[in-house]
């Protein structure tokens, strides 16, 4: 099933947890809001994120607006995914009333060579050390969200789509 469909379909009525896929093409420095600055490196990076609410901030809402460059910047995301040099490649998600967003961000970095880049980056609102992270390893896209969609059918019925649907 791919976004265009679901958007068609649903309107903004799916709720669930969700990590993007982002390559990024160059080394950059990045501040992330209050937190600071940072050197980003080339490679992939995985941010997991809850979508729980209508509209905006469905799993629709939240992939399409992640897929976007151009916005107002409000989570930590936002900072990396308007950089030119960084593109959505695609992402797994999992359709639930339930929060499972730092579970599954556990998961991935139990099952998963990760790195935080930056203490708390993208879950000021828990303990978790951070919802975005780089990818240590060399994978392909194709194995990294096969992965990944590996790690999310420990919660349920794990469903991917690829950069190219939005």
């Amino acid at each position: 099933m791919n976004l265009g469909a679901i958007c068609a379909s649903e309107t903004g009525r799916m709720r669930g947890t969700y990590t993007i896929v982002l390559a990024c093409e160059r080394p950059m420095r990045v501040r992330f809001g209050k937190l600071g600055r940072v050197k980003v490196k080339i490679g992939h990076y995985l941010y997991t994120g809850s979508a729980l609410g209508l509209g905006a901030v469905s799993l629709e809402g939240r992939l399409t607006r992640h897929n976007r460059s151009f916005k107002k910047k409000r989570w930590h995301i936002d900072y990396l995914t308007a950089r030119r040099g960084c593109k959505l490649e695609g992402a797994v998600y999992l359709i639930s009333n339930k929060r499972f967003e730092c579970k599954i961000n556990r998961a991935i970095r139990k099952n998963m060579n990760t790195q935080a880049i930056l203490q708390h980056l993208g879950a000021s609102d828990c303990k978790c050390e951070a919802h975005l992270v780089r990818v240590t390893e060399t994978l392909s896209k194709i194995k990294l969200l096969n992965r990944l969609k590996q790690t999310y059918s420990r919660f349920g019925v794990a469903r991917l789509y690829s950069g190219e649907d939005f």
